[in-house]
């Protein structure tokens, strides 16, 4: 990296992170290079404030920097960052106010990605390939000349019990996140095969607690009362909208499989190297797979058309052709 040896004891790092949580989890082993590579330096992490709960507990990082939606709040943190002026600022994000801000951080280098127009002011750009992710993250390092020692995240989220009460929870059971937000419509599996996995799971004693942000609970309360169709005997519970994320990664932290489709809580189920069945349709796992050996990816094998990176499409065959022996399958050769 073009820094002198001289100024890395005392080196100021900054990253600003992307918004979304699965980004978040592909930039703790970057989190991890830097710290491998500097060990003395002071790292700050600009977040949404949603996200911190991800990185209070880690020491890959010294100070999180919230950063709230608007402009107004977008300006104070461009000044915080102007007043340290730090010696690096990697940039994750690709959106004209993180690019802005990168900019003008009076930072003696800035590093990110291309965007036409918005990276004339970095020192160092590559272009991304495919979907955010950590294949992408290294690329970033590597054209930094940082060595990468770790290249996975597995390992590297801290998550406390103290969270979430266990005496509340089933002895044993599974995390199941559907993940059917009206933006990841493109992703969403059918009810009717959760519901199968759901109940079929606990005839192998395993119960299921469904997770997911507070617009996803119609949706998955839909998915439990199909389950109880099936077996009206089902301990499935419904969690959605209910859990902060301290909360879930302690939820996942001691559940005995997770199932969901390609999502954040995917990958938080990954990086604390739970058994992990990700449900695949129109991503690319190649990029934003789950890196825990104990991991199952479940996708239809037989379409030219996988992946087509979320473009619109009205037959949806990678999911709705997707049957639940699969999925179950997946599940019974993690936990048999």
């Amino acid at each position: 990296m073009i820094i002198s040896s001289s100024d890395l004891l005392n080196m100021k790092i900054c990253v600003i992170h992307l918004n979304q949580i699965g980004d978040l989890v592909f930039s703790l082993p970057l989190l991890q290079a830097l710290r491998d590579n500097y060990p003395t330096a002071v790292v700050h992490s600009v977040l949404r404030p949603y996200l911190q709960d991800l990185l209070k507990e880690s020491p890959l990082v010294n100070t999180i920097i919230p950063r709230p939606v608007g402009i107004s709040n977008d300006i104070r943190t461009l000044l915080k960052l102007r007043k340290t002026q730090y010696d690096l600022v990697i940039c994750l994000a690709r959106s004209e106010a993180a690019l802005l801000m990168t900019a003008m951080s009076k930072s003696r280098m800035k590093a990110g990605f291309r965007r036409k127009g918005l990276d004339l002011l970095l020192d160092v750009k590559v272009t991304t390939e495919g979907h955010n992710s950590w294949y992408n993250n290294a690329r970033l390092l590597k054209a930094l000349g940082i060595v990468i020692k770790k290249n996975n995240y597995v390992g590297l989220l801290r998550a406390s019990n103290n969270d979430i009460d266990k005496r509340d929870l089933p002895q044993r059971y599974a995390v199941i996140s559907p993940g059917t937000s009206r933006r990841r419509q493109a992703k969403a599996w059918k009810a009717e095969g959760f519901a199968e996995v759901i109940s079929r799971l606990y005839k192998k004693g395993i119960s299921s607690i469904i997770v997911g942000a507070k617009d996803e609970w119609i949706v998955n309360e839909d998915i439990r009362q199909k389950t109880l169709e099936i077996g009206k005997d089902v301990q499935v519970i419904n969690l959605s909208g209910k859990l902060g994320l301290g909360q879930v990664l302690a939820l996942l932290k001691n559940a005995d499989i997770f199932v969901g489709i390609d999502s954040g809580i995917m990958h938080l189920a990954s990086a604390l190297d739970i058994p992990t069945v990700g449900i695949f349709g129109p991503t690319d796992p190649f990029y934003v797979g789950p890196q825990n050996k104990k991991s199952i990816v479940v996708r239809r094998e037989d379409l030219e058309c996988v992946p087509c990176y979320l473009k619109p499409c009205r037959h949806r065959k990678c999911l709705e052709g997707l049957e639940a022996d699969a999925v179950y399958n997946a599940c019974e050769r993690l936990i048999s």
